[in-house]
């Protein structure tokens, strides 16, 4: 690496240049950091993330909502979903059942709402005061 770049230096060399760059425009950072890992958080650091923004026209089926609706509700160790039922229809989620607190139905809303296919939360979830 010559000795006047950083190792996020972005400047564009030629093909012919004699450092070794495979082409156009690869940066410092490119030839010294292959781990893609690291290039997702470069990138990231810079304000570029595109997490989630899938091929045009894709869309996650209910059934495979409803699946990842089920896993993190399943995993989640602050809700005993024993007693809720899910239903998907066109990206809208429908909880309904009985949980045990005010609190566990708002975080069983909380955690399913930014899932992918998710367009809204109907959460229709109830719970038993204390006696």
């Amino acid at each position: 690496m010559p000795k006047n770049y950083t190792a996020y230096d972005r400047s564009v060399k030629s093909l012919n240049d004699a450092d070794g760059y495979e082409f156009s425009g690869e940066s410092e950072y490119t030839r010294e950091k292959s781990d893609p890992y690291l290039m997702v958080d470069y990138m990231i650091d810079r304000g570029v993330d595109y997490r989630g923004c899938g091929p045009k026209g894709y869309f996650p089926s209910d059934l495979r909502i409803k699946e990842d609706v089920c896993e993190v509700l399943t995993r989640d160790p602050r809700i005993d979903a024993s007693e809720i039922s899910v239903r998907v229809d066109s990206g809208v989620v429908m909880l309904q059942g009985m949980v045990d607190s005010r609190q566990t139905k708002r975080l069983a809303e909380i955690a399913i709402q930014d899932l992918p296919g998710v367009t809204d939360v109907l959460n229709q979830l109830n719970f038993l005061p204390p006696v």
